[in-house]
């Protein structure tokens, strides 16, 4: 076998590999043993019918491509292995030559892992800590808005017959049509609604027509947006149902409603508590980002474009699992802001290249200070998320599981690189 390596960039290669008639006679006879194991040839069982009978029954082309599949399954694997390339995505293959009594002659190209030389990451990581971190304090009013939130959920509703004001939880099905083009619309069922919440966003204006609107009662009317650009969506809107809603007072019979608390005095503090928290996480994040843009300015490499168009897939499931939760879809989306996929993937490109970049740099940080994550650690955080979760791990789909895993094993490794940094200081089990 022969192998040539040629480089295109700096994170993608073009193996070419040549395989010997000689060494095709092996993998002839492979792939004509698994064609026979397939095959119901009469007078043979299967699996023993012998190769000049496969030849004339699928015909020799047909044999012989088969036999340079078998030979470039397992070819590829070798020549990656011994070549020390660290592969980030599977080949895109090409046959070249494959003629029956000849050499093979296949091309690989494939995108790998960039070299990164790492600056003096420790000092840099030091420096940028001490000038960037800071202290976090929960600002007056911010617990008073935080039970106004909780409040809101615990509001009692009651169905009136009366029209809609302020204030209300309405249920609306509706259908947008945007700059009256039919084939470019939005629709909702059993939409619901709390009037004067400003909830709808970009459609400034909506939530004021519906106001006086009945149980029953149909309305048209037309809304001016400039989100994506300019446009009017003209609306045809069905109230379903008038709900009034009751809020609770906030007193310490409201807050012993709530887990381990007694009093109203408990509830502010257990809430100031979890304001600070989630403070110190967003700045300790801040922090993390900063070092890493810091890093990543002493070094030089390029980021593999397979690796950022997987990023900007994940980004785009992401919000397409947060509209999901919220009642909407990835579609309606896209009309309401006036885009297609194509335009987010585009806007979305730099945030994901950056993203991979920062991912990269942790990897190589890891390699250097020989970070290790062990099953135990990985087991036992999957273990804390289902019991938090009160779901059964061995319900779960075994590729689910093993998502979870992978995650879990990348979110336990950076931060032990980030406790290397010296800007983490949480257990390598919490995630």
């Amino acid at each position: 076998m022969d192998v040539k390596i040629e480089k295109k960039s700096e994170t993608k290669r073009e193996i070419e590999v040549t395989i010997s008639p000689e060494e095709m006679e092996d993998y002839v006879d492979k792939a004509a043993k698994r064609l026979s194991g397939e095959m119901n040839i009469k007078g043979f069982r299967p699996g023993n019918a012998p190769r000049s009978v496969i030849e004339n029954t699928k015909g020799k082309e047909v044999l012989f491509e088969e036999a340079a599949k078998e030979a470039i399954q397992e070819t590829y694997p070798k020549v990656i292995e011994e070549n020390n390339l660290f592969a980030l995505s599977a080949p895109q293959v090409n046959l070249v030559k494959c003629v029956p009594g000849n050499e093979v002659i296949y091309k690989a190209l494939v995108y790998i892992m960039p070299e990164i030389k790492l600056p003096d990451y420790k000092k840099i990581s030091g420096e940028t800590a001490k000038k960037e971190k800071k202290g976090v304090k929960v600002e007056e009013g911010e617990v008073d808005q935080s039970i106004e939130k909780i409040r809101e959920t615990k509001a009692k509703l009651q169905k009136v017959e009366r029209e809609a004001k302020n204030g209300d939880a309405v249920t609306l099905n509706f259908k947008g049509v945007f700059d009256g083009k039919e084939d470019k619309k939005v629709e909702e069922k059993n939409f619901q609604l709390v009037l004067g919440r400003g909830d709808m966003g970009a459609l400034e204006g909506f939530e004021e027509k519906i106001i006086g609107m009945k149980e029953g009662e149909k309305k048209s009317f037309s809304i001016d947006i400039k989100q994506g650009g300019e446009q009017k969506i003209d609306f045809e809107v069905d109230v379903v149902t008038v709900m009034e809603r009751e809020l609770p007072e906030i007193n310490d019979d409201f807050a012993s409603t709530f887990p381990n608390i007694e009093n109203l005095k408990q509830l502010k503090e257990k809430i100031e508590d979890g304001i600070r928290t989630e403070k110190e996480k967003k700045e300790k994040e801040k922090v993390r980002v900063k070092v890493l843009e810091k890093i990543k300015e002493k070094t030089n490499f390029e980021v593999p474009e397979v690796l950022t168009e997987k990023e900007i897939d994940n980004m785009m499931k992401t919000v397409e699992n947060q509209l999901a939760q919220n009642g909407s879809s990835f579609d309606n989306y896209l009309k309401e802001i006036g885009k297609t996929e194509e335009d987010l993937r585009k806007d979305w490109r730099k945030k994901a290249e950056e993203n991979v970049s920062y991912a990269l740099i942790l990897h190589a940080i890891s390699k250097e200070e020989d970070v290790d994550v062990t099953p135990e650690e990985i087991e036992k955080e999957v273990d804390r998320h289902f019991s938090v979760m009160g779901k059964s791990k061995d319900a779960e789909k075994k590729e689910d599981l093993e998502r979870m895993r992978n995650y879990v094993h990348d979110v336990i490794k950076n931060q032990k690189v980030f406790r290397v940094l010296s800007i983490d200081d949480s257990s390598p089990n919490e995630v």
